[in-house]
């Protein structure tokens, strides 16, 4: 494979798992490292070939003693070895960007532009897909009123409460009256996109378990991150007039995105880096 193949191979959209502990500094040098090891050993235990440049034999004529041209030989041009000019790819060639980069300890699946897929990022996210995340916390005890129990029933009026605003808020980034026609019409079909790429909006919160004190939620959400995600589950806890600690932060899908797509840290290859690249595009 040419350097140019190999450049446009690792060029498009790659889908990872990132596993809770890791930054995504560390994962984009996780990805690097693979990258460049594997090209590395690939031109170590590959027979260099090398193009040929012609060099012409010159010998002194026998009666006048002027150089003349008597014939050519090929010889192998090194300017192209491995040893001369460097690496089909070195570290510092390998560009990667996070689409929406999770916090250290959160997890779930990723997207990366690689090298010229860098440029697709923008364009992905301007989509406003709806991402999907679990979410288990834990409520704190009421310091005032320590013998206040939450109920699952009222977590769940809380969590309807604050649905209901939501979908207002969905509705307003949508440039469109709740009492119009064109409202009714949306909400027959589903709660409406964004028409501003990056405005935040959740559109649903549901109640996977609750045994207190501990809670586990799906959240569909847009134009998301990390903080964003940890205050929702903030204001949860405010109105219960309690306290509440995110435990597990795990993004689900990333749009059309799942599990299935991502790679693992164990799945790092440069072959399967590549064969998710050719897939996601």
């Amino acid at each position: 494979m040419s350097q140019r193949d190999l450049w446009k191979a690792l060029s498009g959209v790659l889908c990872l798992y990132k596993h809770s502990g890791v930054s995504s500094s560390a994962l984009k040098k996780l990805i690097t490292n693979k990258i460049t090891e594997s090209v590395a050993e690939i031109e170590s235990t590959s027979r260099v070939r090398l193009p040929l440049i012609s060099l012409p034999v010159v010998e002194p004529h026998e009666k006048s003693g002027a150089l003349v041209v008597v014939g050519k030989n090929d010889i192998a041009d090194y300017r192209y070895h491995p040893l001369v000019c460097g690496r089909a790819i070195r570290a510092e060639d390998v560009n990667l960007v996070d689409a929406l980069p999770l916090a250290t300890t959160s997890s779930g699946v990723c997207l990366f532009g690689v090298n010229d897929g860098c440029d697709q990022i923008p364009e992905l996210m301007s989509k406003s897909w709806t991402n999907a995340y679990r979410i288990d916390g834990i409520l704190k005890k009421n310091l005032e009123n320590p013998g206040e129990k939450i109920s699952r029933h009222r977590l769940e009026k809380v969590i309807s409460r604050m649905e209901s605003e939501f979908r207002g808020a969905s509705f307003k980034h949508a440039n469109v009256d709740l009492e119009s026609s064109e409202a009714f019409e949306l909400a027959r079909r589903g709660l409406p996109r964004a028409q501003l790429p990056g405005a935040q909006i959740v559109y649903s919160i549901e109640l996977n378990y609750f045994r207190a004190p501990r809670f586990s939620l799906t959240v569909q959400c847009s134009g998301e991150d990390d903080e964003m995600l940890r205050n929702l589950i903030s204001h949860i806890g405010a109105n219960l007039n309690t306290e509440t600690t995110v435990i597990r932060l795990q993004r689900q899908n990333f749009g059309p995105f799942g599990g299935d797509d991502a790679l693992l840290e164990k799945q790092f290859s440069l072959q399967n880096i590549a064969r998710n690249i050719q897939i996601n595009q």
